[in-house]
């Protein structure tokens, strides 16, 4: 057992191996396993409650074949409360930079390299990146979200709106343009639709989870 393993997975390995159950993935309070149907996930359920796990619901295992439990599932919500959904990551947040870089390269008139380059290719690639620079800077520098009392404050291009709880119905989220790309979607009771943006894959789903988690503690009157 490694040192990082949790000190029941040793045991969890042994009732799974003699019950024909594949595991898959493991975390300090998650244990992951191959659930292809309804039914299979229902008998895992069973059997895994005996050693006290319970399951942690989540509709991407159920697309996927998965069933995720937890002997504490009191600390894998608290992990997705805690994570911070008011900023874009960081690894997102640099995209602007690397695009002012760009520009700075290929326009000649700021780099001042005219004359070693072919300015008739670098200046119209310079206006490029800089259009995308302009363009990402209001998508991810503008992107900010504050979780209020009275509903949920977000600001989308350096424009600030607040949509109230009692509003959303539910969150979602869906495939977006662009390489490991997902689109994190509120369903309001009024049947349209707010799409807060589109972010790489693990931000997404952290958001759509905690925003699900805060909605339906605003919906018991315990903001979480």
């Amino acid at each position: 057992m490694g040192k990082q393993d949790p000190a029941w997975l040793q045991e969890a390995r042994e009732f799974c191996r003699s019950a024909g159950i594949e595991i898959l993935a493991w975390g300090p309070d998650m244990l992951t396993v191959e659930a292809k149907s309804e039914d299979r996930a229902k008998e895992i359920e069973s059997q895994l409650r005996q050693l006290g796990f319970n399951v942690i619901k989540d509709e991407d295992d159920a697309y996927a074949g998965l069933l995720s439990l937890s002997k504490n599932p009191a600390a894998v919500q608290a992990k997705i409360a805690s994570f911070d959904i008011s900023r874009r990551r960081w690894n997102e947040r640099i995209v602007p930079v690397i695009w002012a870089l760009g520009t700075l390269f290929l326009v000649p008139s700021f780099s001042g390299s005219a004359r070693r380059t072919l300015c008739w290719l670098c200046l119209p690639l310079g206006v490029l990146v800089a259009i995308m620079f302009f363009r990402d800077c209001a998508r991810i520098w503008g992107w900010k979200l504050e979780m209020l009392p009275e509903g949920l404050r977000i600001r989308r291009y350096y424009r600030w709106s607040t949509i109230p709880w009692k509003q959303i119905n539910g969150v979602e989220s869906a495939s977006a343009f662009g390489r490991d790309q997902e689109a994190v979607v509120l369903k309001l009771k009024s049947g349209a639709s707010e799409g807060l943006g589109s972010f790489n894959f693990a931000f997404a789903r952290n958001l759509r989870d905690r925003l699900r988690i805060e909605v339906v503690a605003q919906r018991r009157g315990e903001p979480a």
